[in-house]
């Protein structure tokens, strides 16, 4: 594992890492707190290492975490070759994770960088591989899901 990527409390983050949280949305501040006990808060540590950005989710990408991975999405820069997203510390994903896959492959596509994606998990695996199978005119996201699956 790389230095200061640790989910739960490991090394403090190095200086030319950035880890942007997830706040509890607004909906769900009304929830008893013990409903959140145990749960890892979402983050997605970046890395730059040359012209390559490591992308280090860690914690449940839903709904919620949709202003973190705009976030990370608007301080990419352009003059990268490579970025790479792990994803083995996210044990769970909805529907803002493929919206988050999408955005991040246009993005990769439209500065001609390369989309590598590793350490998926089952459950946002078979997300992955249930949206394999819709059939959505237009979209990029059997593009794009394919892309981080390494099947094009």
């Amino acid at each position: 594992m790389i230095p200061g990527s640790s989910c739960r409390g490991g090394p403090r983050t190095p200086d030319h890492t950035r880890r942007l949280p997830c706040a509890r949305s607004a909906a769900a501040a009304w929830l008893p707190p013990q409903l959140f006990e145990g749960v890892i808060p979402f983050t997605i540590s970046t890395q730059y290492l040359d012209d390559t950005v490591l992308l280090m989710a860690c914690g449940e990408i839903d709904r919620a975490c949709e202003p973190a991975c705009d976030r990370v999405l608007a301080s990419l820069p352009a003059a990268l070759s490579d970025v790479v997203l792990d994803m083995q510390n996210v044990p769970f994903m909805d529907v803002t994770g493929l919206h988050f896959l999408c955005a991040l492959h246009r993005h990769t596509a439209r500065h001609h960088t390369r989309l590598h994606t590793r350490g998926w998990r089952a459950q946002p695996r078979y997300v992955l591989d249930s949206a394999l199978h819709l059939d959505l005119q237009g979209a990029d996201l059997n593009t794009a899901v394919r892309a981080a699956l390494d099947l094009l």
